[in-house]
């Protein structure tokens, strides 16, 4: 209301003003608010005068900073093309086939067939010719007619003659005999290619050459200087059209200088000499229509003018806004925002036309699908920014190694996918993945903490492990669950055999509903005695499964199913409760009792733990439970009150295999662990690795230091008896001592604690 009221205001006093100066001619000269109306006139003209030049400047600004910009991605795009051009002969020049057909034995008709027609249709270019080592002309070709081939090598040959000999140079200083006598090129292909600008008969051409070398080699090579396959481009508007489809522009010239109304960018040799320009008209030539509008825009009126230009700068402003959002939404409808590699649907349709592609040309790629195994845990300890910073730290990592055309998606939080059509076979696959590999697991740095980093992949070849990208990458992802259930941070190449695994898991899967309906599992129990006395002091419980037809089926083969399904904590209440009613037959001897991750983070866990307690009336202390170190991975304030309330009830708390995980002196203390077990994979190594010996001894006097008491699990020899017990471990477990049994044969209790736990368990 107060800008409707405000507009009024304004125009009832233009109004009045004006019947003021019709009925008072005499007050013309007042103008407005008492300046007289020729000043305002002349204001008015100034403040537009003014705006316009303003406005202009600003455009001529712009169009100068556009030009610029343009001059560099010209530059830019032209010195990508010349590299292109190279790498299009690579594929010529360096071939076992072209050295064996040129320098070992020379077959004009392969090199006609070859370079004369292969070639000319593969990828356009005005003049070909072939240098022998002793710079003789052994094949020269033009596709224009425009001169003799002959005459035009000798042209070519005077221009390029100092890249000749350095390429001769290079190619012989690289060149190894072995001591059987074998000749070996041990140098790079940059060193024996080069790409010049060369003025030849007054026309500018782009002259690539490329010594014949074997790729990728084991066969017989002689000892001098080589062959050198030479391409000529000529930079004519038949030639500059190409480079179009790759800029912006309408329009691209070649110019000895750059004519009036257009921009360049100057084209030089290798010794820095300017050979011309490539010249354009700018995309911007906003500041040619504004000059052409003053005489309209003079005659106007200034509050006409004012209107016009501020609508005008409104107007350009906006399709520059809606270009840039538009820009913008199509690039970010197409790349991940964090790593800039291409999303997964952008991946799907690009790498399905190449694979197309490669099947007609019965060649093959490779889908690598890989995984941060440890992003989860970088987001839990340091908080998602940290988490983030590692998957760009990762996807640099990604890019430094694969090449220029290799595409790459970020198909999840913390996977990715990767098409590569370099590798020829499985071996090359092997090393150039252990490559990648090699620079994904070095340790990622974040304001100066050194975090550790894991990665693991599944590998498909195509079409070997399947014709579409969908089977593709369901063999890539089916290698990598293989990685990750055998041993994270390696890759897999896809098998057949793979896929016999994945079924049999998924008929376990099927099974596990199955036996926990009809009560199919059963604990085994194995002894843990005082070291030193021998007594038996806690009897582990260890659940089995006995399966209809499969038999007895060992843990390591059904509960990573079981924690894939989410299982655990049903599977975790029901061994909890077997191991206190059967251990109520012990009078004596606590019981040991491995929980999972889930089961703790569950509400109400230690609330289930005291009901149990409370019904079969186990004293607490002779209750055990162990608690895998991934734990302290999650830790959540619901996790630590769990563990808190455990230690109100007086049950014990064993942090189980120990060094295997992520622990650390903090959460060790955080928890107050009242038992430490060694890990038997340490325990294994026990006098015939002076290194896990002395590892041994620190856990042990670590958990002294935190005040636990410890465990040795996986004894099997007096040796290792020996060692633990000297070495002040408390307690031992394996197979030494005896191995996991079923309750019922067990070693029986007295009669007394017999009864007293027939009492407990309620009959």
């Amino acid at each position: 209301m107060r800008d409707l009221s405000g507009k009024t205001d304004k125009f009832d006093l233009v109004h009045s003003a004006a019947e003021t100066v019709s009925d008072e001619p005499r007050r013309m000269t007042a103008g407005v608010f008492g300046i007289s109306s020729s000043l305002v006139i002349i204001l008015m003209f100034c403040a537009v005068i003014f705006s316009f030049g303003a406005v202009l400047f600003k455009v001529l600004v712009a169009e100068r900073e556009a030009a610029m910009r343009e001059t560099k991605s010209v530059a830019r795009v032209f010195q990508n093309h010349k590299q292109l051009l190279l790498r299009e002969m690579e594929r010529y020049a360096a071939s076992n086939a072209a050295y064996q057909n040129i320098d070992t034995n020379l077959s004009p008709d392969w090199i006609e067939a070859r370079f004369g027609v292969d070639m000319a249709l593969d990828f356009a270019h005005d003049y070909t010719v072939l240098f022998g080592p002793d710079s003789k002309v052994l094949f020269s070709s033009n596709f224009h007619g425009k001169e003799r081939a002959e005459d035009f090598s000798k042209s070519v040959q005077t221009g390029i003659t100092g890249t000749l000999d350095s390429i001769r140079g290079n190619y012989v200083k690289a060149l190894v005999r072995s001591e059987p006598g074998e000749v070996r090129f041990t140098g790079t292909l940059a060193d024996i290619s080069a790409i010049d600008i060369v003025e030849i008969n007054d026309h500018p051409f782009i002259v690539a050459a490329f010594a014949i070398v074997p790729d990728p080699g084991g066969i017989e090579m002689s000892f001098g200087p080589p062959n050198v396959l030479v391409n000529a481009f000529e930079i004519d508007a038949a030639h500059l059209s190409n480079l179009l489809s790759s800029l912006a522009l309408d329009n691209l010239k070649f110019a000895s200088e750059i004519p009036d109304g257009m921009i360049g960018t100057p084209v030089q040799n290798g010794s820095g000499t300017v050979l011309g320009y490539l010249a354009w008209y700018p995309m911007s030539q906003s500041s040619g229509i504004i000059l052409s509008s003053i005489p309209v825009l003079l005659l106007s009126l200034g509050v006409i003018l004012t209107v016009a230009l501020i609508a005008l700068r409104q107007n350009a402003n906006a399709r520059a806004r809606l270009a840039a959002r538009e820009q913008e939404a199509r690039y970010a409808a197409n790349h991940d925002s964090l790593t800039g590699f291409v999303t997964r649907g952008y991946f799907h349709a690009t790498a399905t036309k190449r694979l197309a592609l490669r099947k007609d040309q019965q060649r093959g790629a490779w889908i690598i699908y890989l995984d941060v195994d440890n992003l989860k845990q970088v987001n839990d300890i340091y908080g998602h920014t940290v988490g983030d910073s590692l998957v760009v730290a990762q996807a640099e990592r990604i890019r430094s190694v694969l090449g220029p055309f290799d595409l790459v998606a970020r198909s999840g939080g913390d996977e990715f996918l990767i098409l590569t059509e370099r590798w020829e076979t499985p071996e090359q696959a092997v090393e150039e993945a252990g490559k990648l590999f090699e620079k994904l697991r070095q340790p990622f740095d974040y304001e100066g903490k050194r975090i550790e980093t894991s990665v693991s992949a599944g590998i498909a070849r195509f079409p070997d492990h399947g014709q579409t990208l969908t089977g593709l990458v369901r063999a890539a992802d089916i290698a990598l669950q293989r990685c990750k259930m055998e041993q994270k941070s390696s890759f897999r190449i896809y098998d057949e055999r793979m896929d016999d695994l994945l079924r049999e898991r998924r008929e376990i899967r099927v099974d596990l509903d199955s036996a926990l309906r009809e009560e199919q599992f059963d604990l085994f129990y194995q002894p843990i005695v005082d070291a030193r006395s021998g007594e038996l002091a806690f009897y582990e419980a260890l659940i089995r499964w006995r399966h209809p037809s499969r038999g007895l089926v060992p843990p390591a083969m059904f509960l990573p199913v079981a924690q894939d399904a989410g299982l655990m904590p049903v599977i975790g209440a029901w061994v909890l409760e077997r191991a206190l009613h059967d251990a109520c037959s012990w009078m004596q001897t606590g019981v040991s009792v491995n929980v999972c991750t889930s089961q703790i983070q569950a509400a109400g866990f230690a609330d289930k733990v005291e009901a149990l307690l409370q019904k079969y009336d186990f004293p607490p202390e002779r209750l055990v439970l162990e608690i895998t170190e991934d734990l302290m991975l999650e830790e959540s304030a619901q996790t630590r009150n769990t563990i808190l309330k455990l230690r109100d009830l007086g049950v014990g708390l064993a942090i189980d295999d120990f060094g295997t995980g992520f622990s650390s002196l903090n959460y060790l203390h955080k928890y107050r662990f009242d038992k430490m077990k060694i890990d038997r994979s340490f325990v294994s190594r026990i006098g015939e690795d002076e290194e896990a010996d002395m590892v041994v001894r620190s856990m042990l006097s670590l958990a002294r230091v935190m005040g636990m008491q410890s465990v040795g699990e996986g004894v099997e020899t007096e040796a290792q008896r020996d060692f633990l017990v000297e070495a002040g471990c408390e307690f031992l477990q394996g197979y030494l001592f005896d191995r996991p049994l079923p309750f019922n044969e067990l070693m029986p209790p007295d009669p007394l604690s017999q009864m007293e736990g027939i009492r407990r368990a309620g009959g």
